[in-house]
């Protein structure tokens, strides 16, 4: 059994990668560059017609794509009643809701800032486009710290895949946004626990084009 993982450095394939990492499952990596009409390879978009990456192909050759639906079923698949909590576990409601969240509201509010292309065609609408995701997000991460301040982790007291997948969007803010830590010390305890993990410290120095598809 082995995974192929298409993806490039820190895009949404990131998590997926410390997942398979962190599950010790035998994987590949294609990189998958550029974006709409200039992806590289090519033949990416026959695979995936929405060119977007990470896209999962299965040991029986399907092909899996979103992330969050990647990480519910690697999960689901090895680490049942481990980061994924069972359908009997009280845990189980907020790990389904915050991977939700997480994947339907806090993705594309960082899609706004990334690519405003997607939401309005008049380039001069871009900053607002921009600014309206930064406060969006604002709202986003005050939820996420709240949530984490009791328990420290988003599902039941004990690290699951919803917190590999929120840490993955902590690491997308930029360096120079102000007071991002201090403002959320319980996103960013979580943040330096998962980065000493081994699967993460191996992934994250192989986040560089030149080094990321070898």
């Amino acid at each position: 059994m082995s995974y192929r993982l298409f993806g490039r450095p820190y895009a949404g394939s990131l998590a997926v990668e410390w997942l398979l990492e962190e599950l010790g499952v035998p994987y590949s990596r294609v990189l998958v560059t550029g974006y709409r009409d200039q992806i590289e390879p090519a033949w990416f978009a026959d695979l995936n017609p929405l060119r977007q990456v990470p896209a999962l192909e299965l040991d029986d050759g399907r092909l899996l794509t979103e992330s969050g639906a990647i990480m519910l079923y690697l999960a689901e698949r090895h680490a049942l009643g481990e980061l994924a909590p069972t359908l009997d576990d009280p845990a189980r409601l907020p790990y389904l809701r915050w991977m939700s969240f997480l994947s339907a509201s806090l993705y594309p509010a960082f899609m706004q800032l990334i690519h405003p292309e997607n939401y309005i065609d008049d380039p001069a609408q871009f900053d607002a486009i921009k600014k309206r995701g930064s406060a969006v997000l604002q709202t986003q991460w005050a939820v996420l710290e709240a949530a984490l301040k009791d328990d420290g982790y988003l599902a039941g007291g004990r690290l699951s895949v919803a917190d590999f997948y929120l840490v993955m969007f902590a690491l997308w803010v930029d360096d120079d946004v102000a007071g991002f830590t201090t403002q959320h010390p319980s996103i960013a305890r979580l943040t330096d626990e998962l980065k000493q993990r081994p699967s993460v410290a191996t992934v994250l120095p192989r986040q560089d084009l030149a080094v990321w598809g070898s």
